[in-house]
């Protein structure tokens, strides 16, 4: 299971090392060597598959919905974190996460250096495509910075502290403004609630990192804040798009995969692309795709994330706290970049992030209930 997420950038490897792991921990389970147990997150998980099989049942086209079944699979890495993580092989998966996102960042640097530094041509690293890349390196940055910020062996600053340097410079220089978005809120999220005294060191750090970026990188920060940029603009067209298209199938939408093959009819007149892949918006994905219903149970799972972690939170001594508060920033800041980009529907960036969804689950067993002293700086 390990090597499956280690492997997650290349999906391929990853889904054969995750079908054999499933395989082993299902004899496992049931020869008592390894144990089931329950989690919250099984409720709205549940609720999350059978909204998509209904919306391959009452699809425009159930033969083409049909086969994008096959990606509820990859949710087995859920009750198979659960039962099996541990401290340790937190641990190593955490590191193994680390040395794949160096190697990958490092190559993104060469290839900045070498030509890809441009929107034409960006950064990919080992990854098959550039949004793949950001929203994958984004989540394990994230987890780092739990680790950096927050774990009391100092000395894990000697390899933490110079990848997470490496990863989120690369981020920078690959374009990809919804990386940037869904960074900085994680970013902001640690000063908010656990340093907010970092706060005030925020705007010299935002200077500096401006003085240093590339001019084109620059532009491209400005043209968040431009709406009549073509690539804005088109997200625009995107969101009244899909509300159209939940408009016309609110409760099981349009089918799984039909977004794609029903945009020419659902297209603004003059949006720039007269076809997209996905609507560049997870909760806009999700309820075009499988209704209403899906995206409930899709907002209902980050809900139950959300509550349990944080509650488990509120003990800041706790052995596991690094690795639950990296597993918040990581989901949060993945959500937030998913509300401009599907990286939900990203299958790399999907498999680490149903771990960081899922770990909090298996770490922390015993997380206390709400009115337990609260962390240091807590707003």
């Amino acid at each position: 299971m390990l090597a499956a997420l280690i492997a997650s950038v290349k999906i391929a490897l990853a889904n054969v090392l995750l079908g054999a792991a499933m395989v082993c921990w299902l004899v496992a389970v049931g020869r008592g060597q390894a144990r089931w147990r329950h989690a919250p997150l099984y409720l709205p998980l549940g609720a999350y598959v059978a909204a998509t099989l209904a919306a391959v049942a009452f699809s425009q086209d159930p033969g083409h919905s049909a086969g994008e079944v096959a990606e509820l699979l990859t949710l087995a890495v859920v009750p198979m974190t659960v039962s099996l993580l541990d401290r340790t092989l937190w641990d190593r998966l955490l590191v193994g996460l680390t040395g794949v996102a160096v190697v990958s960042s490092a190559l993104g640097v060469w290839q900045y250096l070498h030509g890809a530094s441009s929107l034409e041509s960006r950064l990919r690293g080992i990854t098959g495509h550039y949004m793949t890349f950001s929203g994958w390196t984004l989540v394990v940055t994230l987890l780092l910075v739990g680790d950096m910020v927050f774990n009391p062996h100092r000395r894990r600053m000697l390899w933490t502290l110079p990848a997470c340097t490496l990863c989120s410079s690369t981020l920078l220089l690959s374009f990809t403004r919804n990386a940037w978005v869904g960074l900085a809120a994680g970013l902001v999220l640690v000063a908010t609630v656990w340093k907010p005294k970092a706060l005030f060191l925020y705007p010299l750090a935002l200077a500096l990192v401006a003085a240093a970026l590339p001019r084109s990188v620059e532009s491209r920060v400005v043209s968040i804040f431009d709406l009549g940029q073509p690539s804005s603009y088109d997200r625009l067209c995107m969101v009244m798009s899909g509300v159209e298209m939940v408009q016309d199938s609110p409760l099981f939408g349009v089918g799984m995969g039909m977004v794609g093959p029903s945009y020419r009819a659902y297209r603004v007149s003059d949006a720039p692309r007269q076809r997209v892949p996905h609507l560049h918006n997870n909760l806009l994905q999700v309820a075009a795709e499988r209704g209403l219903l899906g995206l409930a149970s899709y907002l209902a799972i980050l809900v139950t994330f959300a509550t349990y972690t944080w509650q488990a939170l509120r003990r800041p001594r706790q052995p596991h706290f690094p690795a639950l508060a990296g597993c918040f920033l990581a989901v949060a800041g993945v959500t937030v970049a998913g509300l401009f980009e599907y990286n939900w529907g990203d299958a790399e960036v999907w498999l680490v992030t149903l771990a960081a969804l899922s770990a909090p689950f298996a770490l922390a067993g015993d997380a206390p209930a709400a009115g337990h002293e609260s962390p240091e700086g807590a707003g």
